[in-house]
């Protein structure tokens, strides 16, 4: 799980979903969850994308801040994306003091998304995701002001 997913940006958002879904473990997952759920995830898989972050612990690290800051998302959306399981499992396995550690040294690329964010022409607007998975990931991209 600690790999950098690169994007052309002439795809699809879609299409690039679908493709980060093939290269990710979960990909046959997604197929049994409940739809608010499947949606949340679909939402915070476009924020990988878009905000082009990978999915080692940083990557996910600031792929909540972006979703936080940077889209029109609310946190309890982002709390039943990651209020599964197997993300509880996963940050179990990683232990407390060494996730507050990964936070801390995380602080400097906080601040550096909060800078992208104060930049950017408006907050994703991730209610719209359908209508946005048909668009090109550079469209995208340009029409709210996200630099990668």
């Amino acid at each position: 799980m600690n790999q950098h997913f690169a994007v052309d940006a002439a795809m699809s958002l879609g299409e690039a979903m679908q493709t980060l879904r093939a290269s990710e473990l979960k990909g046959d997952m997604t197929n049994k969850m409940p739809a608010e759920i499947m949606q949340a995830v679909e939402q915070h898989d476009a924020v990988h994308i878009l905000f082009n972050c990978g999915t080692s612990i940083q990557d996910e690290i600031a792929a909540h801040v972006w979703m936080l800051l940077a889209t029109t998302v609310n946190i309890s959306e982002v709390h039943r994306a990651v209020a599964s399981l197997e993300h509880r499992s996963v940050l179990a396995g990683i232990g407390h003091l060494k996730l507050i550690g990964i936070w801390v040294r995380c602080l400097p690329r906080i601040m550096g998304i909060i800078v992208s964010r104060l930049r950017m022409n408006k907050r994703l607007a991730v209610e719209d995701l359908p209508h946005l998975k048909a668009q090109s990931v550079l469209k995208i991209r340009q029409e709210y002001g996200i630099v990668v």
